[in-house]
């Protein structure tokens, strides 16, 4: 199984960057998971043919059974995702989150901060296609929330993230069985 991860932002040490990596020492051994950085070379959508990272970017969606998205919390979708989706969404793209499972993830200060980057990020990926599985996790203080080796260190919240990503990684969920 291959899960892909995105993180919206292209600050980097990023705590959405740093949430994608911890997840990805919770997910089973059996999952392949790969964290795609080519954001910051993703241009609005346009006519024309798919430029070079986007093309990747469909290309390596097409091939995979999930999608983690990790956000920054803002009042919008960070531009460069919002245009990743976009281009992802499309037939130029080959449509590649049409039944693809997905989860949301947000790392912000605060919990009240993330409403609206979720709100907009689960809109997107439906209208793409995708199918947001379970509740979004918003890691709330993002600052205290790992540790020196960038391990998540609230066993409340590893139990809730490990419960959104075995489900995430359910056969019944990948896109074989869609």
């Amino acid at each position: 199984m291959k899960i892909i991860g995105i993180a919206g932002s292209l600050r980097p040490g990023a705590y959405i960057r740093k949430l994608l990596e911890a997840s990805a020492r919770e997910l089973p051994t059996s999952v392949d998971f790969e964290i795609w950085d080519g954001l910051d070379q993703v241009p609005p959508f346009q006519e024309g043919p798919l430029p070079q990272r986007v093309d990747e970017l469909c290309h390596i969606l097409s091939g995979a059974d999930g999608l983690l998205v990790a956000a920054p919390a803002h009042s919008i979708l960070p531009p460069q995702l919002g245009h990743a989706l976009a281009w992802a969404a499309s037939s130029r793209g080959g449509a590649v989150l049409v039944g693809k499972p997905a989860v949301v993830l947000t790392a912000c200060l605060h919990a009240h901060e993330a409403t609206w980057t979720q709100t907009e990020l689960r809109r997107a990926l439906g209208a793409a296609g995708a199918v947001v599985y379970g509740a979004d996790l918003v890691v709330s203080s993002a600052l205290s929330q790992f540790d020196s080796e960038g391990r998540l260190v609230d066993p409340e919240f590893r139990v809730r993230l490990c419960g959104v990503l075995e489900g995430l990684c359910k056969p019944s969920f990948t896109k074989s069985t869609v």
